[in-house]
């Protein structure tokens, strides 16, 4: 007989009572009804539930705490971002303002508050910042070194108080305030961000200083004014040397170049280099069978190739064609100079002796041919030339340099670390000549160029230098070549048909003016092909040598200097000196006093910026 499993359950199900069946579906149904809080406390499930709703809240607490905690790091992290490139914008930007004014200081503070803007987008994670809540401050000079100071602060709102914040009714003090006492947690957190920058000058420089000391530098720069252009430009020029070379520590040369229509320099290369040779020139020598390097008074004429051609180069001294020798050598008793009367009758006091200098015959006449029998004999028909003026018949020396003789400018200054010998040389400058600004540059980018340096050169083509390797590589780590140019009016190389000083940039024959350069396009897109007495030619061209220059790695800085007229020919004289200018480095000084104030912010210009804190 088979054992029957759980005996008692036959028939449970119709006999049973339902007292008997209430816990046993109790226990997998639910109760019946809802229970108290204590019950549920008393039971396993009701613990369980409570455990999880302690633990839950804490869960969340934490989860919310944590969102907060990366809110804050990704909030800071973009803010201190935005405020790093922001300061090193605006120290950068320092070089607009002269912030010898609250106007500038102003104007910086607004610009670095909106190149912090631009990279820390409004309402980012939910952050808020009022306008008192953004400084900027700068001290210190442009010369000797410029702290930035920026600094930005604001708030974001928090998740953890939502949900931790509420306080408790409980006695066992179970809300979640941050202590038995119930207080309100914060609903937002402070971010700030702050850092420090030091712009000091460039310790890695080589600077050519090519300014003008043409006649027009000895006026005043504004109506009125008691001091010369020329003394404004030394005083300028004279700070800019001494806050850069006066830098502890500096790896920085500059270099001098002075110039009107030529440039002299004959105290920075040696006359025996074979980068200049004794040829064509010598036609404009008054004893050309007797001439000598010796005689050589320092200025040099540019190469033309066999058409004629003159280009926008440093050239090498091994090039060729190469230079050749601006000769101007005269008797040593000198010329003598007769000033007639309209009936050529020699007019009292009349006749005088000028010496070191070459002479132009000037021919005033009431008609043709008149006193054409007073000419001396004694003057090269080289250097004569007719003025069809009524008046008087004048042999006097060339008008473009009047008390000087030919290339009687300051001599260039190769790239040096000597703060007295460039004084010395810019205390010297005289005003006086005719303007040719592509000369002027032309010699600066030579002395930019590693090129012409002895170590490449040789001892004899290169600069006179105690450092055979300057100018230094143009691939040198760190280098920054840079050229101020300045001038005063506009190119203007004076009376065409006189001998002195233009050099036409080639001197092939007398009154050769040609301009032609097959690598410069002038306005309509034509090869240059013009005269140097035409400005505008001229403007053609010294855009030709700006461009090359930029070209090559150097950096320009163009200035006008005094007052300028709106007709055309002065407008068009600053256009070209705005283009010329690496992009932002053009400036206009209406006085002396600007004028140093922008030598100054060059100076600063000249210098590095890196972040500290």
């Amino acid at each position: 007989m088979k054992r029957r499993l759980f005996p008692m359950r036959r028939g449970a199900s119709s006999c049973a009572t339902p007292a008997l069946r209430a816990p046993f579906f109790a226990n997998f149904g639910g109760p019946a009804a809802p229970r108290t809080l204590a019950q549920l406390v008393r039971g396993d499930e009701g613990a369980l539930t409570v455990l999880f709703a302690v633990t839950a809240s804490m869960m969340i607490g934490t989860l919310c705490t944590a969102i907060d905690t990366i809110d804050y790091a990704q909030t800071q992290g973009r803010m201190q971002m935005a405020l790093d490139v922001a300061t090193l914008s605006a120290g950068a930007d320092l070089s607009h303002y002269a912030m010898t004014t609250s106007a500038d200081l102003a104007s910086w503070q607004a610009d670095a508050r909106a190149y912090y803007n631009a990279n820390m987008p409004t309402g980012y994670m939910s952050l808020t910042m009022p306008d008192q809540n953004f400084a900027a401050s700068v001290s210190g000079t442009p010369a000797t070194g410029q702290v930035i100071k920026l600094s930005a602060s604001g708030s974001v709102p928090l998740y953890a108080p939502t949900f931790l914040n509420t306080k408790s009714t409980s006695s066992s003090g179970s809300g979640s305030g941050s202590g038995s006492s119930g207080s309100t947690l914060p609903s937002t957190q402070t971010i700030s961000a702050s850092n420090t920058a030091l712009r000091v000058p460039k310790s890695t420089l080589e600077l050519a200083l090519i300014l003008d000391n043409t006649g027009s530098m000895a006026s005043a720069a504004a109506k009125g004014g008691k001091t010369s252009k020329l003394s404004g430009l030394q005083d300028a020029a004279n700070s800019l040397v001494a806050n850069i070379l006066g830098v502890q520590g500096n790896d920085s040369y500059i270099g001098l170049v002075p110039f009107t229509t030529m440039v002299n320099v004959g105290s920075a290369l040696s006359s025996s280099g074979t980068w200049m040779t004794q040829t064509t020139s010598k036609q404009f020598a008054y004893n050309p069978t007797n001439m000598s390097m010796s005689k050589w008074g320092g200025c040099a004429v540019e190469p033309r190739d066999t058409a004629g051609n003159v280009y926008p180069k440093a050239y090498a001294p091994k090039d060729s064609p190469g230079f050749t020798p601006w000769y101007f050598n005269v008797p040593s008793t000198g010329f003598t100079v007769q000033t007639y009367d309209n009936n050529c009758n020699l007019q009292k006091n009349g006749t005088t002796v000028v010496k070191g200098v070459p002479l132009s015959y000037a021919y005033y006449y009431a008609s043709p041919g008149l006193c054409q029998s007073k000419t001396p004999t004694t003057v090269p028909t080289n250097f004569m030339a007719q003025y069809p003026y009524s008046g008087t018949v004048t042999y006097d020396q060339n008008g473009s340099d009047y008390d000087s003789r030919p290339c009687s400018i300051q001599p260039a200054v190769f790239l040096t670390q000597d703060q007295n010998a460039l004084t010395t040389a810019i205390n010297n400058m005289v005003a006086n000549g005719s303007t040719l600004i592509p000369t002027g540059l032309l010699w600066g980018w030579r002395m930019l160029s590693s090129d012409w340096s002895k170590s490449v050169a040789g001892s004899n083509n290169g600069w006179i230098s105690n450092d055979g390797t300057l100018p230094r590589p143009e691939t040198t780590q760190g280098l920054q070549r840079v050229a101020i140019v300045l001038t005063d009016g506009e190119n203007d190389p004076g009376d065409p048909s006189g001998t002195m000083p233009q050099p036409f940039f080639n001197q092939l024959a007398l009154g050769n003016q040609t301009l032609k350069s097959p690598t410069v396009y002038d306005s309509t897109g034509n090869a240059l092909n013009g005269l140097v007495s035409s400005p505008d030619d001229v403007n053609t061209f010294q855009l030709g040598i700006c461009q090359a220059m930029k070209n090559s790695g150097i950096i320009i800085y163009a200035i006008t200097f005094g007052t300028y007229g709106t007709d055309s020919a002065s407008v068009a004289a600053q256009n070209t000196m705005q283009s010329c200018a690496t992009s932002g480095n053009y400036y206009h000084a209406p006085d002396n006093a600007t004028l140093n104030q922008i030598f100054q912010q060059i100076a600063g210009n000249l210098g590095v910026l890196r972040l500290t804190q």
